[in-house]
């Protein structure tokens, strides 16, 4: 899946936990402890939010088993990325297919403890929170980091940014990725599906791309219906589920012409973006925290 996609967890944050003390040194051990630099950060971040006045309850991510499934999918392994298409497509319209069923949400994070605090905010106590709590992070993000960032939000903009010049330079320059994507996209081609580039880092997305737009158009006709609020954010599922059709038969096309392709560039790619998250205290590259 796009990066973009999972980028929403900065919103949604991820489960709660006491964090262990930040090492004098300011640096964290990361090998005994992959989140080590997110507990500091986070111990330094509520220490200085109750400084300034205000509650805020340090926030780390357990262990999730459902990532194993979404680990091998993204090292290219082609058996579990076909039995995630044969249900999922290439993960557009399935959501809005079948909005009840089991599987969903369970590769999402944890709910932000934080987000049970806001509703006994008012308005204004809300901004002078959100505006503590940016100050706070960004002082212990620049400290265990280096790195100088003004928000949460702004670490995932900053990270996306260079994520993605960084994969265009190694990734699409790379001789035997550009051979594979070549192949790939003849076999599109003669399948008559549309090919723009034959870019890897284009082509690995261009099937998601493609969904994507026809759900958007989709969605707007779903509102100039008549639809409104929270029923026009999402497709009812009679709508939705003729184009997951289509969208599981694409992507299982997509993958048979791919399944060598996605077996070089995935865990390159997945290399590639580990070490730029690295950068900003993530592990997993596109996973959250």
């Amino acid at each position: 899946m796009p990066a973009a996609v999972l980028a929403l967890a900065v919103l949604s944050g991820c489960g709660a936990e006491t964090p262990a003390a930040a090492p004098a040194t300011g640096k964290a051990s990361t090998a005994a402890d992959p989140h080590g630099k997110r507990r500091q950060v986070e111990a330094m971040r509520a220490d200085c939010m109750k400084q300034k006045g205000f509650k805020y309850i340090p926030n780390i991510s357990p262990p999730q088993g459902a990532r194993n499934t979404v680990l091998r999918q993204m090292s290219g392994d082609y058996a579990t990325m076909r039995e995630y298409r044969e249900k999922h497509g290439f993960g557009v319209f399935f959501i809005a297919a079948y909005p009840d069923d089991p599987e969903e949400g369970t590769d999402q994070p944890l709910p932000n403890p934080n987000l049970e605090l806001w509703p006994s905010l008012s308005g204004t106590q809300y901004k002078a929170w959100r505006a503590a709590d940016n100050v706070c992070y960004a002082a212990a993000f620049k400290k265990f980091t280096g790195k100088t960032v003004t928000s949460e939000e702004d670490v995932y903009k900053q990270g996306e940014a260079l994520s993605l010049k960084t994969r265009k330079r190694l990734l699409d320059g790379d001789p035997r990725l550009v051979e594979l994507a070549g192949g790939f996209g003849d076999c599109l081609k003669s399948k008559s599906y549309p090919v723009t580039s034959l870019k890897p880092t284009a082509l690995e997305t261009r099937g998601w791309d493609a969904f994507d737009k026809q759900r958007t158009v989709a969605l707007d006709k779903h509102r100039e219906s008549g639809a409104e609020g929270i029923d026009a954010l999402l497709l009812p599922p009679g709508k939705a589920r003729p184009y997951l059709a289509k969208e599981i038969k694409a992507a299982l096309d997509d993958l048979e012409c791919g399944k060598d392709f996605y077996a070089e560039f995935l865990p390159r790619d997945k290399k590639v973006q580990d070490e730029i998250w690295d950068q900003f205290g993530r592990k997993e590259g596109l996973l959250p925290w």
